[in-house]
């Protein structure tokens, strides 16, 4: 991986999670507890590990706190499963349809035009 791809691929994990805890209003999903730091986690239900396209898909990324997302969300996969199902049943009803379309490689091109469009949601969200 070129060196440009990685730092894309970096910042874009970046401002994925930061969009999606600004849009949980840094509020763990599940037990309700405001999260700041390094405690507000920026956690994925679809792993980047799966190689999907869901990688930066806001709809894939729920904010929790640091406890839930690692000693619940991990440890507990059948458990978390049917809380999210209940408590997100249209985002997970959207990400089982594009997790059917399989992986998608991603062009720089297409990551660059995904990072300006993320960086200018988070600009936008800051002026708010």
């Amino acid at each position: 991986m070129s060196t440009e791809r990685k730092e894309l691929v970096k910042e874009l994990d970046d401002l994925a999670k930061t969009l999606a805890k600004e849009r949980d209003n840094y509020t763990c999903q599940h037990c309700g507890a405001r999260c700041e730091k390094k405690n507000a986690h920026g956690s994925h239900v679809i792993p980047t590990s799966a190689g999907s396209r869901l990688r930066w898909d806001l709809q894939n990324i729920k904010c929790l706190c640091f406890h839930c997302h690692i000693n619940w969300w991990h440890k507990n996969p059948t458990e978390a499963g049917e809380w999210y199902k209940n408590k997100f049943p249209e985002r997970l009803a959207y990400l089982e349809a594009e997790k059917l379309k399989g992986a998608k490689k991603w062009t720089i091109e297409e990551l660059q035009e995904l990072e300006q469009e993320y960086k200018e949601k988070h600009k936008k969200l800051l002026i708010k």
